[in-house]
């Protein structure tokens, strides 16, 4: 087979790459390297793919039609945006969606990357579009994301940068041939997994690098099979892209080597869950230096930095709706889970929900972690929410709370339900979904939560769409 051509892309010049001559230049390269598929994808606001596959030839032809540089042959009824639960396609009443309108997916060439587990397909990641007037839907939660980055170097002259913990647990048949079990009893950082995996994650590693994603380090983490890939810093949106490539290439080279892989943040009661960190900072447009740190303060974080945290510690309880979207979130935090459990932060503490971060070398403040988010949460929606609460703290000089001083009355949501009533009360946050988004997504999520399964359900519900 010929060689697959590098489609190593800078986000920055995306109005370059989405015009007509470039992306027929490069579906002729895919052709000519016998990729034969290229499949148009979306993250629906409940976390699931949403994607259909194009033959390259059809989707040369229909650039040969006109001079729209995002002519494409792909549409998704709105009810499949942010009208369905993840549990079942079927319509949730109060959502406020129907059968009746459908959008226009339109590519981001940027974000192509030919699939090394599936080497006859190339996948691209799309933004949402009214089919009539092209206007960006208002339920397009990646093009939500982009807004805010927007906002961010329009109004505050600050670039978002996000780096990303991913953890997952292996599973495979046990020796009765019957049963689903973790693929070992490992404990944190125990090189036994690493040695015993070794050919899983080199495969994992060389295929997400060449996926153009960089991946900082790999270790087994305190659960039974259980798996955390770091990935480098990006901005926000490229580090939402990484993360479903990163998680798409995981699942479906786990099943390649005889295993399912399974992100769901809680698997049994007695060991540790499954986290999607994110580590935040940022830089002033046109730096590339950290500005989230300064040495000169009394915390060493920056006083934008400072109103960035506090901002988010304000918006918190109803930021978990995003971040914990789901009733299995809630079991894997609360206190004595490395979670945080109350409105605090603290520097280099895994039980404090928001934790600032030293650079190992220089010592001086680097990030902030948010540890309460796992990998059920879409990364673009969540990642937007939270940029939006920090930056609302940036725009009104927030002053930042002191240190470790969560109480029992700033105790956060135990529940999704409770999670959601934070967040009908947060008109910030309404503003920034806008009204059919956070209707539809308040309506579908208060759904799930009203049905109740045992854990043991959780996972096997799991498993089998893993």
């Amino acid at each position: 087979m010929k060689a697959i051509p590098s489609t190593s892309i800078d986000y920055e010049r995306t109005t370059q790459t989405n015009t007509l001559g470039y992306q027929a230049a490069v579906l002729r390269s895919l052709r000519a390297a016998n990729v034969k598929f290229l499949r148009y994808a979306i993250l629906d606001s409940f976390n699931t793919v949403r994607s259909k596959t194009v033959p390259i030839d059809h989707a040369l032809r229909i650039l040969k039609r006109g001079d729209d540089p995002f002519a494409n042959p792909v549409s998704i009824a709105e009810v499949c945006y942010a009208g369905l639960p993840p549990s079942a396609d079927v319509p949730v009443e109060g959502a406020g969606l129907t059968a009746k309108n459908v959008l226009a997916l339109r590519p981001d060439f940027a974000t192509l990357r030919v699939l090394p587990y599936s080497p006859s397909t190339a996948m691209i990641m799309c933004t949402s579009h009214d089919q009539r007037t092209g206007e960006l839907s208002p339920l397009c939660n990646r093009g939500l994301l982009e807004k805010a980055m927007q906002r961010g170097r329009d109004e505050l002259g600050v670039e978002f940068t996000v780096g990303a913990e991913l953890e997952f647990q292996l599973y495979r048949l046990g020796s009765d041939g019957d049963e689903l079990l973790p693929v070992d009893s490992s404990t944190f950082a125990n090189s036994a997994t690493l040695n015993e995996q070794e050919e899983f994650i080199a495969d994992v590693y060389e295929k997400i690098t060449q996926q153009d994603i960089n991946v900082e380090l790999i270790h087994s983490e305190s659960a039974p099979g259980q798996l955390e890939v770091v990935l480098g810093y990006e901005n926000a949106l490229q580090i939402a892209d990484n993360i479903f490539y990163a998680k798409e290439t995981i699942s479906a080279v786990a099943k390649q080597h005889g295993m399912k892989a399974l992100f769901l943040p809680k698997t049994s009661m007695m060991t540790a869950g499954n986290g999607l960190h994110f580590h935040y900072g940022f830089r002033e447009v046109g730096s590339s230096s950290n500005a989230f740190g300064d040495e000169s303060t009394l915390t060493g974080i920056s006083r934008r930095g400072g109103a960035f945290m506090e901002g988010i510690l304000q918006s918190l309880p109803a930021l978990l709706s995003f971040t914990l979207p789901t009733n299995n979130s809630f079991r894997r935090v609360g206190p004595g889970c490395w979670t945080g459990s109350t409105v605090s932060w603290s520097t280099e503490d895994k039980e404090s929900p928001l934790r600032v971060c030293l650079d190992l070398n220089s010592g001086g403040v680097s990030n902030v972690e948010l540890k309460l988010s796992d990998a059920t949460a879409n990364p673009y929606l969540a990642l937007a929410m939270v940029l939006a609460a920090g930056s609302e703290g940036m725009r009104n000089d927030l002053t930042l709370r002191p240190m470790n001083e969560g109480g029992s009355h700033d105790a956060l949501p135990e529940s999704l339900t409770a999670s959601l009533d934070a967040l009908k009360s947060n008109n910030s946050l309404l503003d920034t979904l806008g009204g059919s988004l956070s209707k539809a997504y308040i309506a579908v999520r208060e759904s799930e939560a009203a049905t109740e399964q045992s854990l043991e359900e959780e996972v096997r519900n799991a498993l089998m769409k893993s």
